[in-house]
């Protein structure tokens, strides 16, 4: 199905018993963007996030990614997704290369398509001398890193990722921005859940702000600031209090 959008989430509602974690939530992400967001605690960003990528389902609305319905044409929509999760799950007794063999074949890709980039990847995080170090023995920075590149190797065109610089030193970090955006510069969108506001700002191409269940807010980090400010000053941070403070009423 042809669409201009890479994702679409249109009116989607989900609750856990009694609590409702999303109400009503629309928003539409283009190829190549990088779209940050952003929430306080309970706003619904994680749940959002696993509906895209077919981890829960929704009790109501419609999420395509280019056009693939993710609850009607499941394969079909992840088989276009790399996810990042908030808590990392692996393999406890896999080294970091045989669990990285182990996601690309499950995504039916040929390991020796992608042995450059594995090692390109590697290399970039630093991982290269912990290739054969099972994943028990890794710290939660490095397991991240783990998780990020067989995101990035599996070739999304949809790059899904909740706190994915968890832990990250600051060299790795820089390293992650930098592929990102490389990412996003060959067509790639990338959505990115973060409490890192400073990060968002300087990182992301559009923002959308979650709170109870729906975004509130939207757009550039420039015009977010100028709709909530009347003016194109001061940070994300000042129009994110600003936002969730008056209960997202915009």
């Amino acid at each position: 199905m042809r669409t201009r959008y890479a994702v679409e989430i249109v009116d989607l509602h989900k609750s856990y018993g009694k609590t409702v974690a999303l109400n009503g939530l629309t928003l539409r992400v283009e190829p190549g963007e990088i779209y940050g967001l952003i929430g306080p605690n309970g706003a619904g960003k994680t749940t959002t996030l696993k509906i895209l990528c077919g981890l829960l389902k929704p009790d109501k609305g419609v999420v395509r990614v280019y056009g693939y319905d993710v609850v009607r044409e499941r394969l079909k929509a992840l088989k276009l997704i790399g996810y990042v999760p908030e808590n990392p799950v692996v393999f406890q007794n896999l080294s970091v290369e045989e669990f990285l063999r182990f996601i690309i074949a499950l995504r039916g890709i040929d390991s020796e398509e992608v042995s450059s980039e594995l090692s390109y990847y590697l290399e970039v995080f630093d991982l290269e001398d912990k290739r054969h170090k099972l994943l028990g023995e890794l710290s939660r920075g490095m397991i991240q890193k783990v998780l990020v590149t067989a995101a990035f190797l599996v070739k999304p065109k949809v790059l899904v990722m909740d706190e994915p610089m968890a832990g990250m030193d600051p060299s790795s970090q820089h390293a992650f921005k930098r592929e990102v955006k490389k990412l996003a510069a060959q067509g790639v969108t990338v959505i990115i859940s973060s409490h890192l506001l400073d990060l968002v700002e300087k990182f992301c191409t559009r923002v959308g702000i979650i709170h109870r269940g729906r975004i509130v807010l939207e757009g550039s980090v420039d015009g977010v600031k100028r709709y909530a400010t009347g003016k194109p000053r001061g940070s994300l941070e000042e129009v994110f209090l600003e936002i969730v403070g008056k209960g997202g009423e915009r």
